[in-house]
């Protein structure tokens, strides 16, 4: 019987905490974080360039000894 109970009691608080979790998200407003200033890596020249696989391979810091050279 003690298991009963216990079962009972954390269905329970299951249901307080999903109770308490829906009226914190009901009041929560998302607003996203704009920077002040933006990123000085993130633009070459001052626009965007998205690098291919081929052009990221080249300049590859992963080379060893080789990389240094």
């Amino acid at each position: 019987m003690n298991i009963a109970i216990a079962f009972l009691v954390f269905l329970a608080a299951a249901m307080i905490l999903w109770g308490v979790g829906e009226l914190n998200y009901r009041g929560f407003n998302y607003e996203e974080d704009v920077p002040h200033h933006p990123d000085p890596t993130a633009h070459q020249g001052g626009e965007y360039v998205e690098l291919s696989l081929r052009d990221i391979l080249l300049d590859n810091s992963t080379k060893g000894y080789s990389a240094v050279d």
